[in-house]
């Protein structure tokens, strides 16, 4: 009897390293294919169908009915933002699709998506050409100075 618990209990515990292990395999995996995605050939797929009917829904009831915002429009605005990310994402830096893609959260959108890269790459390209610019100007100060006096 105490080899029979004893054999339950050897039993349990390696199931539960095995269960463990296979949790564990499937986070990194999800990780991984989020970050694939992410660098990879184009923007996570979300559900634009939820994300349009929510909005619609939402604008309908906040606002009293007074914004007609059919839902046709928002999957075609939303399919050509899709479309855009798609085409320009190699061209987004990663940190702009680590901060700005965000496929988890509560109804996801490309046009947000897009805003968000878009504002993040052209802030680090003007802050890129502030750095490299300011340094040469305030060189050119210090020499101008050092002329005049």
């Amino acid at each position: 009897m105490s080899q029979g618990s004893g054999g339950n209990l050897v039993e349990g515990s390696t199931m539960l390293p095995k269960a463990s292990a296979i949790l564990v395999s499937v986070i990194v995996l999800s990780f991984a294919s989020t970050s694939l995605a992410r660098d990879g050939g184009g923007p996570p797929t979300i559900d634009i169908q939820k994300t349009c009917r929510e909005n619609v829904n939402a604008l309908g009831t906040g606002l009293g009915g007074e914004i007609n915002q059919d839902l046709q429009v928002c999957l075609m605005d939303e399919q050509a933002a899709r479309d855009q990310l798609v085409k320009d994402w190699a061209n987004y830096p990663a940190i702009a699709k680590e901060r700005c893609v965000q496929p988890k959260e509560y109804l996801p959108g490309y046009i947000e998506w897009q805003t968000c890269l878009d504002m993040t790459r052209d802030v680090l390209k003007m802050r890129k050409e502030n750095a490299s610019g300011t340094s040469g100007s305030s060189a050119s100060r210090r020499t101008s100075r050092a002329v005049a006096q």
